[in-house]
């Protein structure tokens, strides 16, 4: 769903300017008739967590105000676009959108999910992070095929978890993760995916330090060597 918030660049430039642009890998940068273009080629990492060994990387969040981690609510709904929007407010294709299509985006891939677009929502482990009435964090877990909930089958994937930018860094995404962890277990679970995209280094460290486990990628060379020698 993400992919198709990806839009094309073009950028009227000279041929030295062009090579000064700060590169991101989810773009291909061509130079064309006076103008760089930049289509969209974004790649994701996939990883797995063993919620078996897992063990909290963070032991408390680091906010100066209490923030309460608490099931997903319906009217919980409605505020999440707008905290989407903010978290990912640096983060591409959204960074690349003006205030009004990144909300418009947001709203979309949300409902996307809410409506099971991303496979069932795991509603359990289904959180957010609040201030009193004020929602700060949100993990948002589905888990495809369909039925899958019901006969404790198929891989839970963190299909969104996201912190508005006055709470990065102090464990609270971490903390959400901890918590949605607890109900996965019961319900029978022992791995949780995720995937992020290359070039959101953020994402990549956050993963990192809690224990995610990199797939190999199908598009790795050692990948499409080993399939082409079968």
């Amino acid at each position: 769903m993400i992919d198709d918030w990806f839009s094309a660049i073009k950028l009227p430039l000279t041929w030295e300017q062009f090579w000064q642009l700060p590169q991101n890998p989810a773009y291909k940068y061509e130079y064309f008739d006076g103008h760089a273009r930049l289509s969209p080629r974004p790649k994701s990492h996939h990883a797995v967590l063993d919620l078996r060994t897992f063990a909290r990387p963070i032991a408390e969040m680091a906010t100066d105000d209490k923030v309460a981690i608490r099931p997903l609510q319906d009217a919980d709904w409605q505020q999440l676009p707008r905290l989407f929007a903010a978290a990912f407010h640096r983060v591409q294709p959204f960074a690349s959108l003006t205030d009004d299509d990144r909300l418009a985006a947001a709203e979309d891939c949300l409902g996307h999910t809410r409506e099971g677009g991303d496979g069932p929502v795991i509603d359990e482990a289904c959180l957010v992070a609040a201030r009193e009435e004020m929602l700060t964090g949100a993990i948002l877990i589905t888990l495809p095929p369909r039925n899958a909930v019901e006969n404790a089958v198929g891989l839970p994937h963190v299909t969104w978890i996201f912190v508005v930018p006055s709470c990065t860094r102090q464990g609270v995404g971490t903390a959400l993760l901890q918590a949605a962890v607890q109900p996965l277990v019961r319900l029978g679970y022992t791995r949780l995916a995720s995937t992020f995209l290359v070039g959101n280094e953020s994402s990549t460290l956050w993963h990192w330090q809690a224990g995610f486990k990199l797939l190999e990628q199908p598009w790795s060379m050692r990948t499409i060597r080993r399939e082409a020698g079968r």
